[in-house]
């Protein structure tokens, strides 16, 4: 017997109910609800359809990432009541674009720098509403997630009463335009991810936006450099395609640049992408959960006209010179199992890499640039011509890198407090009503200041020179790369002539250790 089933019974016979009568209640309940259910979802369809006008933008496309911040700075983002609270909104490794701004010349700490960072916040999943434009628009944010989904995917709905989707179409331009007016002077950095379901080839995310490095802070040969730039320049004009077309070459360009560890091969790379505004996507072959389905996914996903960095192309193992070497060393049979067990390890064969690179289904606009310390290691048919356009050889620092180092690690050096005092040109002698005895005392106080500030900035700029002739001998030439140099010379900013006084020591403390086998 069911407990208080003999209280109910008495309920219903109080209020004259039959069992009967409240099943049949209970069933027409259900019914109508359903009923609305159904009718409520077929109306709202037809007038999502008819009615109205809706875009959707899913978040494994940019234009998610461009829309979310501009939402972030809406006002009825952080008006809502339900909504989503975050430090920073982009890809996995987020960037704060309040960064450089903050590290100039603040002095806060990295602490002090966080405590401060804002808060961004946006409407949480559901709907919402908000007017643009003097218009109401409805925004839908809908998660994806599934049992195979690693990070949920998530769909942005906007909606707009009318047949002209001519307004959400406004809405996204202009949130596009104010990303990125954000990423002008910048060179934007994008590296593989794993994918976010299983079997899903690895993607290109965003991961940074790093102030675009002007070509003169690299060290290489004048004519290298410009030979380099001015064949790229030429490659990106808008008649190259069509010339290209015209005579059957693929529309590609291939680059190597090699030579010692730290001699500035990625640094070029990245400063010629910032100088041409294009994104750079890097990618290493050496990662062991790259495959070559997703290599050829990851080159397929590539915008027409960008540069892809591959670095240190000979870390990877896919010289044919080594198989063969350790054909004849070891024999076929250990040879084919020690290549199967370092393809399985690298996850990519060397065909697989060369069909990637120009394939028959590999994108044309693309501008291949290769790296590598030990160009002797590299396959030839991975270098030959039609693949690698160019070859630049970089060396290690010679006398001239040495001294054009030296003078742009110190070169506030020579004109501080230069600038400041030369800025105004307004003087107490321009007026033309006679001055006072005491506004021309001031007037000679303020010359002589002036000329005074001159003659010492000239001082200090001829001091400066005199400085870097002196750290050049100091510095062996052709021994050192010209990052080691550049990291000496950072544990010394501001202060050149303790940079020059400790030089001899350094470069005796370098050379010792490099004899006894402590440096490579």
């Amino acid at each position: 017997m069911v407990p208080g089933y003999y209280s109910l019974v008495a309920l219903f016979n109080y209020f004259g109910l039959t069992m009967p009568s409240i099943v049949t209640f209970f069933l027409i309940t259900t019914a109508a609800a359903a009923s609305w259910q159904y009718w409520y979802d077929f109306l709202t369809m037809l007038t999502f359809r008819f009615l109205m006008s809706t875009a959707q933008i899913r978040s494994r496309d940019d234009l998610y990432e461009h829309l979310m911040a501009w939402i972030a700075g809406q006002e009825f983002a952080n008006s809502t009541k339900y909504f989503v609270a975050g430090m920073a909104f982009g890809s996995l490794q987020q960037e704060n674009e309040h960064t450089d701004e903050e590290e100039s010349g603040n002095g806060l700490s990295s602490w002090e720098m966080l405590r401060r960072a804002p808060l961004q916040f946006t409407p949480a999943p559901g709907l919402h509403q908000f007017r643009y434009k003097g218009r109401i628009v409805l925004l839908r944010r809908v998660l994806e997630e599934g049992k195979d989904c690693w990070w949920p995917q998530e769909t942005i709905e906007l909606s707009t009463f009318g047949t002209s989707p001519q307004l959400l179409k406004e809405l996204l331009h202009e949130a596009r335009l104010r990303f990125l007016e954000k990423d002008r002077s910048k060179t934007i950095v994008y590296r593989p991810t794993v994918g976010t379901q299983l079997g899903q080839p690895p993607n290109w995310t965003r991961c940074l936006a790093r102030p675009s490095r002007p070509l003169s802070t690299v060290v290489l040969d004048e004519h290298q450099k410009e030979m380099f730039v001015d064949d790229i320049r030429d490659y990106l004009e808008p008649d190259t395609r069509r010339w290209y077309a015209d005579r059957g070459i693929p529309y590609r360009r291939g680059y190597l640049l090699h030579g010692p560890p730290g001699t500035g091969k990625s640094s070029l790379s990245f400063a010629v992408a910032g100088k041409f505004g294009l994104k750079i996507y890097v990618l290493s072959l050496a990662s062991k959960s790259l495959t070559e389905e997703g290599l050829a996914g990851l080159f397929e996903g590539l915008p027409r006209k960008c540069v892809v960095l591959l670095e240190d192309v000979d870390t990877v193992g896919i010289a044919r010179v080594q198989k063969t070497e350790e054909t004849t060393s070891e024999g076929t049979e250990t040879a084919s199992k020690k290549e199967e067990s370092d393809n399985s390890k690298k996850g990519i064969s060397f065909s697989g890499l060369l069909n990637a690179i120009d394939g028959v289904a590999s994108h044309e606009g693309r501008i291949l640039i290769l790296t590598t310390n030990h160009p002797e290691k590299l396959d030839p048919a991975l270098i030959r011509p039609g693949r690698v356009d160019m070859k630049i050889h970089f060396t290690l620092a010679g006398k001239d890198a040495v001294g054009g180092l030296f003078e742009r690690m110190f070169e506030d050096y020579s004109s501080h407090s230069y600038s400041d005092s030369t800025s105004s040109d307004s003087s107490p002698f321009d007026t033309k009503t006679p001055p006072s005895s005491a506004s021309s005392e001031c007037g000679l106080e303020k010359k002589e200041t002036r000329e005074d500030e001159v003659s010492k900035a000239i001082a200090r700029k001829q001091r400066l020179k005199e400085m870097t002739t002196e750290f050049v001998k100091l510095i062996p030439d052709l021994t050192f790369s010209p990052a080691e140099i550049q990291g000496y010379l950072l544990q010394h900013k501001n202060r050149p002539e303790r940079a020059l006084e400790r030089t001899e020591l350094w470069v005796k403390e370098k050379l010792e250790a490099r004899a006894a086998g402590k440096i490579d």
